[in-house]
Parts: C-alpha cells; structure tokens; sequence
C-alpha cells in the first residue's frame, strides 16, 4: 500500500487535478446535455440512421420483460444460419437519453451480419443503481431464451453500450451475479460471451461529488461507499471477464481517457483478451462520428464470436 509520505506533491497534484477534470466533465455533460439532445433529435429527425434499412427486418418496440420501460428494436439478420447477437446500451448520464444515441452502431451490426438488440431501460434517479444494470442482464437472458426465433446462437452474445451505458454493459459482464434476483433470468443465462465499451466511466469513485453519479448510485461516497465500489468496473473484473474492446476519445473531457487505459492495464493484469482503441474525439463527437473505432470493434467482435 503506497502511503501519503510516498506520493510525490506533483503526484498529488496531478491526482487532484485528474478528479476535478473528472467533476467537471459531469457536471459540463448536465449543462449541455439539452443541447446535444437538440442536435441529435435534428439530425435524426433528417434521416435516420436506419432509416436506409429494410424494414422487413426490423421489430419496433419489442418488450423484453414486463416493465414498461424495458422495450428493444430488434434488427434482424438477413441469414438462414443462427447469427450472433449484440444488446447495445445507450448513454446519458444513466438519466436519459434513448435507444436512438446508439442506433448507429445497430445498423452496422446489421451490415456486419448480427442481430442487435437497442434496449431502453429504466433511468434515474428514479431507478439508481443496480436496476438500469439489471434490466441490461434481463435483455440479454430475454435474447437467450428467444435465440429460435431471432435468428440467434445462444453461444455467441455481446454487449455493447456507449458513456453510462458502457459502465453498465461493463458491469452486466462482469457481474452477471446481479440476475439472480430478477425473474426468468439466472446468472448462467446472463453471461455474454464478449463486450464493448466506448468511453465506459470504469471507477466512479474519481467523480467524487458529482450530482449524476450521486444520483445512479443513491448518495454520495460518503454514504453510500459500497455502492461506488460495486458500480466500477474496474474493481469488478477478473480472470473470468469475456473479452473486452474499449474505445475511447484521447479529447474526452466528460469521462477521462484514464478511465479505459486503467480497465485495459487490470484485463492485462488478469489475462483476460483486451484492445483499447483511443481516437481524436471527444466524448460526444466520439459517438456521433467515430465510425473508424466502430469497424474496430465489429473487428474485435468477429474474431471472438465469429471465427
């Protein structure tokens, strides 16, 4: 254990100044969330991102279990073959935010030959953690189960989310544990067999006070400490981890870059196959136009679950 004695003042400060840019970027993100909401509700409103699809091939607001919130589109492969699956979990502060933030990476699943499943679950701080972590577990049991008629092998399911919802795809496979309390979902069932992660925040404990990881989490650390701890991935993982592609905007000043270079250093550490990716973008120009980190991670998925 490393004591203050042995932390250099430049360490500390570097520290210091690591977790206040990490307070800031949430508090920025609320700020302009309204704002990046706007803009995406324009670009969708002037063509969607499937909109180019064929429509034979797509379920609209399909429930995955019996809360109301829990609803997918359902893209469909166009193979005879049983496909292999990818639940995507889209981001906004584990507040808002729909299956549309993430409707670009359901259409290049489409083109890459998978069935993806764009879930919405439900948001806080009405529903803090683990429930949003939960309904993601209670999709991809819904997809097990129904692997006949989606066109799915039961063997080969990824998960893949973006922002907050990359922190609860992260922790879906990592602690699928957390299904055991859900009905018709057990652990065995909610165990995916690799994951994406773009931006993922991996240790919520650096946001110190920020409102909305108090607001996910039911409290501040202070409270709550267990519920940081068990809500970061990166104290999550171990040796059993599915293979894990992380991409992540060197300019991100909402979730730190850190945050994905730490995960990757603790999978190596374990043995468990990672890849991080870091691109040019930002936190959101990542996710609205970071098409070269998405053909990465199809490349990832294609080599774990299709070769």
């Amino acid at each position: 254990m490393i004591s203050p004695s042995m932390v250099s003042p430049r360490e500390a400060g570097i520290s210091h100044l690591s977790t206040l840019r990490d307070r800031r970027g949430l508090f920025l993100a609320v700020i302009l969330c309204s704002w990046l909401m706007a803009l995406s509700g324009c670009l969708s409103k002037r063509e969607p991102a499937d909109a180019h699809l064929d429509p034979t091939y797509i379920r609209r607001d399909v429930p995955y279990g019996p809360l109301a919130e829990q609803i997918a589109d359902i893209y469909l492969a166009k193979t005879k073959a049983p496909a292999p699956a990818v639940v995507l979990v889209h981001g906004g502060s584990w507040a808002r935010g729909n299956r549309q933030r993430i409707q670009r990476v359901a259409v290049r699943a489409v083109e890459r030959g998978y069935v993806a499943i764009n879930i919405e679950y439900r948001l806080g701080p009405n529903h803090p953690y683990p429930q949003p972590e939960q309904d993601v577990l209670a999709a991809i049991c819904w997809v097990r189960s129904n692997a006949a008629s989606l066109g799915v092998d039961p063997q080969r399911i990824a998960v893949w989310g973006y922002s907050a919802g990359a922190q609860m795809g992260l922790v879906a496979a990592a602690e699928p544990s957390l299904a055991a309390s859900l009905s018709d979902c057990t652990p065995s069932e909610a165990v995916v067999q690799a994951c994406v992660a773009g931006a993922p925040p991996t240790d919520l404990r650096r946001f110190g006070d920020a409102g909305p990881v108090e607001d996910h989490l039911g409290g501040s650390q202070e409270e709550v400490p267990a519920a940081y701890e068990a809500a970061s991935p990166v104290l999550l993982v171990s040796a059993s981890m599915p293979p894990v592609f992380l991409y992540h905007g060197e300019s991100d000043w909402i979730v730190d870059v850190d945050h994905s270079r730490q995960l990757r250093d603790r999978l190596i550490e374990l043995k468990v196959p990672v890849e991080l990716v870091e691109t040019e973008h930002g936190h959101f120009s990542q996710n609205l136009y970071g098409d070269a980190a998405l053909t990465r991670g199809f490349d990832f998925l294609d080599h774990w679950m299709k070769e």
